[in-house]
């Protein structure tokens, strides 16, 4: 392969990977306006949903820490990074009070 056939690899596979990146942008914002007011009306999947993520965020958290790769080798920073956004973004838009303010 030439110089100049591999430096169109590489630009098919950034532009490749940006739509990917868009792609999965989308997915996570039509979840998020999806999810809130599923939640708020449901609050049993809120119940159900809520340790989960926040579980799912504490172990990012950790795994950032130690530089993105688990002991248990099939989990990754970055498949649990969706759950941690939106956990994070529905704890901050209220979706995990119960009707005492809990979280």
């Amino acid at each position: 392969m030439s110089e100049r056939e591999l430096r169109q690899e590489v630009a098919q596979l950034r532009a490749e990977l940006d739509r990917l990146d868009d792609w999965a942008n989308g997915v996570l914002m039509a979840l998020s306006d999806a999810l809130l007011p599923l939640l708020k009306a449901n609050p049993e999947a809120a119940r159900y949903l809520e340790p989960l993520w926040r579980s799912a965020a504490e172990r990012f958290e950790q795994l950032e820490a130690e530089r993105g790769q688990a002991a248990q080798f099939a989990e990754t920073a970055e498949l649990l990074e969706a759950k941690t956004m939106l956990y994070r973004q529905l704890r901050t838009l209220g979706a995990w009070r119960g009707p005492g303010g809990e979280t």
